[in-house]
């Protein structure tokens, strides 16, 4: 692609269908991954992925394309049918669309759990947890149930309980969705800056274009069933990007029309 003149987002399109692998750098890594279920169709063929540590990766695909199926495949969730998938620090941590917080507990509690499944002393929970909401900026809702809260403000106590796991991988599966724009907006910068302040490799599952365009600093495209990486688009520069500017509309413009095309070629 040719870039113009003056941008602050540039991309490289480029086919992925068997990226050179890179050991020792990659906190995910997939190989020859394939998945069906039982004696049905293939719903993910032939993925081979690095995804390299503090790597912030967007995952697009049309819907019913395997990228949930992939994301519980990383996470351990699922089983794959053939292949392999290795993440080099052990488990991942994962966050949901819904937040699934314990609507008798308060924020501060919910983030608590999470601590007292790692291990964490009780003695030492209160202070952890008050900590964590406070890097989702939400110190001040420690006390506060789940019916108190905005649907925002609930996604950020679930953000503030997936990294009380303390897991270096945090994978999102379409986390805002369900969000309006205008709070998803506010989560995407929320969630830009608790990444570049923890250093987590982040793979977030989305189908919204805008919203890959918007966050990730690698955007693999996914292809309609089976499921394969077909395109990949690389944001060299990764400051900080709005959703409302040009180079993401542009970006999102390329995105769109590549993701047309593959679910023109499945229909066909």
């Amino acid at each position: 692609m040719t870039s113009p003149a003056r941008t602050s987002v540039v991309t490289a399109p480029v086919q992925t269908a068997d990226p050179a692998l890179t050991p020792g750098l990659a906190a995910i890594t997939i190989e020859s991954l394939g998945k069906r279920y039982g004696t049905g169709p293939l719903v993910l063929d032939d993925i081979n992925l690095s995804i390299e540590a503090g790597q912030f990766v967007c995952l697009l695909g049309a819907s019913g394309c395997g990228k949930s199926t992939l994301l519980n495949i990383i996470a351990g969730l699922e089983k794959p049918t053939e292949g392999a998938v290795t993440v080099a620090s052990g488990k991942a941590a994962v966050m949901f669309q819904d937040a699934a917080l314990f609507p008798w507990l308060t924020a501060g509690r919910n983030v608590e759990i999470a601590l007292k499944l790692r291990g964490v002393p009780r003695k030492a929970r209160g202070a952890a947890a008050l900590e964590l909401l406070d890097l989702v900026n939400l110190a001040d809702a420690a006390n506060k149930r789940p019916h108190e809260l905005s649907g925002g403000m609930r996604q950020r106590v679930a953000l503030a309980r997936s990294l009380a796991q303390d897991r270096k991988v945090l994978l999102m599966d379409e986390p805002f969705a369900a969000l309006d724009a205008i709070t998803r907006d506010l989560l995407h910068e929320e969630l830009e800056r608790v990444w570049r302040q923890t250093g987590r490799t982040i793979v977030f599952v989305t189908h919204n274009v805008r919203e890959a365009a918007r966050l990730g600093e690698r955007i693999l495209l996914m292809s309609s069933r089976p499921g394969r990486i077909v395109n990949e688009w690389t944001i060299t520069d990764t400051g900080s990007r709005r959703i409302e500017s040009p180079e993401v509309a542009r970006l999102g413009d390329e995105i769109t029309d590549q993701l047309r095309e593959e679910i023109r070629r499945n229909a066909a």
